[in-house]
This record gives C-alpha cells, sequence and structure tokens, in this order.
C-alpha cells in the first residue's frame, strides 16, 4: 500500500503557490487534498475538520515537545490553524510553507512550529 506520506515526497521541489493542487505549485493543503485523491480542493487547514482520506485522530498527552516527538510516526499529519504538515523523523517535517520555497524537508518542528504554533491536531493514516 502506497501512503499519503510517500505520494506527498512525489512533489518535493514544487514551488509553493497559494491555492495551488499540482506540479506547477502546490500549498500545504492542497498537498493534503492531492495526496488523499482529491480533484478539487475540499479541506483546508482552517477548515476545523478532519483531512479527507483514510485518517485516524491521534490523542498524544505530552509532558514536553521531546516526549511529543517521540509519540509520533513517520507519516504522521501535523494540523496547526494555518498550516499542516507531513512527520518524517526527529524534528524534521515535510510540506509546502511559503512564497519563494518549495515543498521540502525542514528540520524545524521543535524550534519553530512548536515553539510558536504550539501542538497540532495529529492525525494517522489507517
Amino acid at each position: 500500500m502506497v501512503t499519503y506520506y510517500q505520494e506527498a515526497l512525489k512533489y518535493k521541489g514544487t514551488p509553493y503557490r497559494l491555492g495551488g493542487m499540482d506540479r506547477a505549485g502546490i500549498d500545504c493543503s492542497g498537498l493534503v487534498n492531492v495526496v488523499t485523491g482529491q480533484k478539487t480542493r475540499v479541506w483546508h487547514t482552517g477548515a476545523g475538520t478532519p483531512p479527507p482520506g483514510n485518517w485516524s485522530r491521534i490523542n498524544i498527552r505530552a509532558s514536553s515537545h521531546d516526549d511529543f516527538i517521540r509519540s509520533l510516526k513517520r507519516g504522521d499529519l501535523l494540523v496547526w490553524k494555518g498550516h499542516a504538515a507531513f512527520f518524517d523523523s526527529g524534528e524534521r517535517i515535510f510540506h509546502a510553507r511559503r512564497v519563494g520555497t518549495v515543498a521540502d524537508f525542514t528540520n524545524d518542528l521543535k524550534l519553530y512550529w512548536l515553539k510558536t504554533q504550539g501542538y497540532p491536531v495529529v492525525y494517522r493514516q489507517k
């Protein structure tokens, strides 16, 4: 079975484009929509609903950012209000994040995302 995470990695290097859902340009919500087989934008990070596809919401109780990270599995979808990223390992995430960048890995889960945006809602592919 090909996972949503494996599908997401096929978009590595795709330029960021707000509202984009293809290889010409993609944003974080567009990436989630595309890898779950959506032809149109049916979900966005501010929707307050689970992403499309076959996901389970995972409730993680952690006493620290390190505990939280240790509870994650490769391919988990991390959703903050306004952003989504796929967890890889350690502090590494894969996402389409802002104008002037491409969909790629960053090592800033703990130092930026958790520190400034707080704990995300976590979804794991069933």
